[in-house]
């Protein structure tokens, strides 16, 4: 039987605000919230037996989506997680049974996290387990299902694709799809200033991206060592796409914009593609009026810290009314 959430076939709409050829790609309401799904349904549907339990690295939403899918496969799972991985994703995991581990520095300094990521990796051969990371060069059976999302865009015929970064998996997988298909679209990274792995190994031509100090505070972009980001940098050279450094007040900004002009509650990392167009027209290298696709990976609600700090950024008021009539008839005046 396959193991499936029903992830996939997301909803695409169009922006009724901010871009007149504008649209996003809704992955945020894939079954645990996240572009992930995709990922975690694949990789696990991959294997020939149930291991014995499986292990992860994480800055939340890989470990949400896997919790979920192994609660539904009855597998154990252990998962070393961002140290500043939202409290909302690690309820998540852990409501799901997963056993979750917090490492100092882990996905901030590159030593730390290469030195983590070989621990894992010796480990997981001594064991005969599988370690699950969202990236080519641990699973790439499991990233090919991302490539779908491509799949579902492809119909669209999009000139511009707008894709946040943070380890480079999912670039990769976007690049991919299209090329299979033979569709025609630029496609552009967005990352983090803070973190720009990519980015900046784009903007000075070098053929390899560098491990880097992290300095971000969009948790689910900060991936400092270059676990897919050089495989990224090759696909954004082929493809011809942008790379763009955006800054985490430019995230924050264009959060607040899809959620108060497009009614769409994303997380920080989510809002990256757009905050990335946003820089694109402005500095006229993407023209507003062609069709453009901002990914939106990631669901706000999943971030208690980006959910209060989007409540504390707006101006909608919260009231008490005690007197109700009175209340209604001042604002059918105001």
């Amino acid at each position: 039987m396959t193991l499936t959430l029903g992830e996939g076939n997301t909803p695409l709409v169009a922006s009724a605000r901010i871009g007149p050829a504008l649209s996003f790609k809704l992955e945020y309401t894939n079954p645990t919230g996240s572009y992930k799904d995709r990922f975690i349904q694949r990789e696990l549907n991959s294997y020939a037996a149930a291991p014995p339990f499986v292990l992860a690295t994480s800055s939340g939403n890989t470990g949400a989506s896997l919790a979920a899918y192994a609660a539904r496969a009855g597998w154990r799972c252990l998962i070393c997680a961002h140290p500043e991985a939202p409290a909302g994703k690690v309820t998540q995991m852990r409501a799901h049974g997963a056993t979750v581990v917090r490492i100092p520095g882990f996905s901030v300094d590159a030593d730390i996290t290469t030195a983590v990521f070989a621990e894992l990796d010796r480990w997981r051969r001594a064991h005969a387990v599988p370690l699950v990371v969202s990236a080519y060069r641990y699973c790439p059976v499991g990233m090919a299902g991302v490539e779908s999302v491509a799949e579902e865009l492809a119909a669209h015929a999009p000139k511009h694709v707008f894709v946040p970064v943070g380890g480079g998996g999912l670039y990769v997988a976007i690049v991919r799809g299209f090329a299979r298909l033979g569709v025609n679209a630029k496609v552009h990274a967005v990352q983090p200033a803070g973190c720009a792995t990519v980015v900046d190994a784009w903007r000075r031509q070098q053929s390899h991206a560098d491990a880097i100090a992290s300095t971000t505070r969009i948790s689910g972009l900060s991936v400092p060592s270059d676990i897919d980001a050089t495989l990224a940098l090759e696909h954004l050279y082929a493809n011809g796409g942008l790379g763009i450094a955006v800054s985490d007040e430019a995230v924050w900004t264009a959060q607040r914009r899809l959620l108060r002009e497009e009614g769409i509650f994303t997380e920080p990392a989510g809002a990256a593609a757009l905050a990335g167009w946003l820089q694109a027209t402005a500095a006229g290298l993407a023209p507003p009026d062609e069709s453009a696709v901002c990914l939106v990976t990631g669901h706000g609600a999943k971030d208690a810290v980006s959910l209060a700090a989007a409540a504390a950024q707006v101006d909608s008021p919260l009231v008490l009314a005690a007197d109700l009539s009175d209340f209604l008839n001042r604002q059918a005046h105001a």
